[in-house]
């Protein structure tokens, strides 16, 4: 990089660049670390604000204050993707050490958010057979398996149509942990497994939201108190919603709460 960048086109980049981090499920500090890094490379100061729905950021030239540019963003949250989240990180290390240029940085973020890893059939079958393992490791019974293995690719087969017709997240939990746990209540109901418990409660752990609780924990223990305490809440009600869609299972079976 032999000249400096305009800092409009800077922050245009950055605030990309943030965005598309911050919709993917990374944590506070890492997309600050990130976007502060890229700033640095490029001769300008950054102080960024996030939020779970939006995040502000001002960006400025340490020569002079007078020139700087501030924006609040609102994001969309997407696919957690563990590949694009390591990938835009090292982008960030390559832009820092390697001198890109603006455009150069460009065409490799174009490059990483648009390369397609993992189709989604292959995510459908890896998570099917992964339920199942579980439902096994916590002592189902063959039927068990079977009837998890059924309920795990239906349910997540509808949670993307849901998310495809951009149906309310909560409205997306509640249907699919229905459908899920009514799916493996039905084999054992028809007697393929003598396991209900471990059928109905490992038909639902595809849904829950780990990485969400992860990172409010990264938060909390990095002094982002505040979006902390809220991704803790709307886990805390997804977690919810699951409740919910088995309730409604249990409520409609001839299985005991106190059974299952």
């Amino acid at each position: 990089m032999k000249e400096k960048p305009h800092i409009q086109a800077v922050t245009d980049f950055l605030i990309e660049y943030a965005t598309k981090m911050l919709s993917i499920g990374t944590y506070t500090a890492r997309i600050d670390r990130c976007v502060g890094r890229i700033a640095r490379a490029y001769g300008y100061d950054v102080s960024l604000t996030i939020f779970v729905r939006n995040f502000t950021i001002s960006v400025m030239d340490p020569l002079d204050n007078s020139i700087r540019r501030t924006y609040v963003k609102s994001t969309a949250t997407s696919v957690v993707n563990f590949r694009l989240i390591s990938e835009l990180s090292a982008l960030s290390w390559q832009i820092y050490d390697d001198r890109f240029s603006l455009e150069v940085a460009k065409e490799h973020f174009a490059d990483i958010i648009t390369h397609q890893n993992n189709s989604f059939a292959k995510t459908l079958i890896f998570i099917t057979f992964a339920n199942s393992a579980f439902c096994k490791l916590f002592g189902g019974d063959l039927g068990a398996v079977i009837s998890v293995f059924v309920a795990t690719f239906i349910g997540f087969y509808c949670r993307f149509l849901l998310a495809k017709f951009s149906v309310n997240l909560k409205l997306q939990y509640i249907i699919v942990s229905f459908i899920s746990s009514f799916i493996a209540y039905l084999g054992v109901h028809f007697g393929f497994s003598t396991t209900p418990d471990v059928a109905i409660g490992s038909s639902i752990l595809f849904m829950m939201p780990g990485i969400f609780m992860i990172n409010s924990i990264f938060d909390i223990l990095n002094e982002n108190i505040l979006v902390g305490i809220s991704r803790a809440f709307s886990t805390g009600i997804l977690i919810l919603c699951i409740a919910i869609g088995v309730y409604m299972t249990l409520s409609i079976s001839n299985i005991g709460l106190i059974g299952v």
